[in-house]
């Protein structure tokens, strides 16, 4: 009787997990559609005064952008009450100024040649990607190691434009300014170490009209790459020169 039972139970649980399986599948799929709705609707809101298809060929105008080319973009309307008139018989033409950047505040311009009507639309644009913010406070001076970094996904849009994107881009740099824990870093807030300093032995490309010979002498003063350095000879002169590569001077002779 028992085993009678027990059976009875597995089955009264095995048709009640069947039974259940349809209803979750529909309120998955009635949740999606009710998310898709809601997107919809806020992007309609964002702009009420322009048709939904416009909007969203908006979107792609800006996404083929070279400026954000690869990075996931999202746009805001800034003018709600903008209401665009009718372009009955013609398609409304997205455009833009030849080479301007759309990137943060941006304008961008709907056109209707059937009805002959131009409207300005004020947008922001927010470009998401990844760039470099310190893990902890970073005194002025330091070089930077691997440790004091970290990469983040943002607001491109929000930070300087000059941060760096991989912490390659401050490989043998020094902070020129402190860094508070969380901020991001840019190339401005770097320099590169001296890769000639005073008193350093350096080799001497002497470089004439028709010659070019090859010495040593001291450096005088310190110099990054491309800075130009003062360099004793070995007979006592002192000539002034390009750091082109690590502990390298060229000078060239004038004409």
């Amino acid at each position: 009787m028992s085993c009678i039972y027990s059976l009875r139970l597995h089955l009264v649980i095995l048709l009640g997990l069947v039974w259940c399986l349809p209803s979750n599948a529909q309120n998955q799929a009635q949740n999606q559609a009710q998310n898709q709705v809601n997107t919809t609707q806020n992007q309609a809101l964002q702009a009420p005064g322009i048709p939904l298809e416009v909007q969203n060929n908006i979107r792609r105008f800006i996404q083929r952008s070279p400026t954000v080319s690869g990075f996931r973009t999202e746009i805001d309307f800034l003018d709600p009450s903008l209401n665009l008139p009718a372009c009955p018989g013609g398609t409304i033409e997205v455009l833009s100024a030849p080479n301007v950047r759309l990137w943060g505040r941006s304008l961008i311009q709907l056109r209707c040649l059937k009805s002959a009507w131009l409207y300005n639309v004020p947008l922001m644009v927010r470009v998401y990607g990844d760039y470099v913010v310190s893990t902890r406070y970073l005194q002025a001076g330091n070089r930077l190691s691997s440790s004091d970094m970290r990469i983040i996904n943002g607001d491109l849009t929000s930070v300087p434009d000059d941060v760096i994107r991989t912490p390659r881009e401050a490989d043998d740099r020094v902070l020129t300014r402190p860094i508070q824990m969380g901020m991001p870093i840019g190339l401005n807030d770097l320099r590169e170490t001296a890769v000639i300093k005073v008193g350093d032995p350096v080799t001497i490309l002497l470089k004439g009209r028709d010659f070019q010979v090859t010495g040593t002498g001291t450096a005088q003063t310190q110099g990054n790459m491309n800075d130009m350095v003062r360099v004793r000879l070995n007979d006592g002169q002192v000539l002034q020169g390009k750091v082109i590569r690590p502990g390298v001077v060229e000078i060239t002779l004038e004409r």
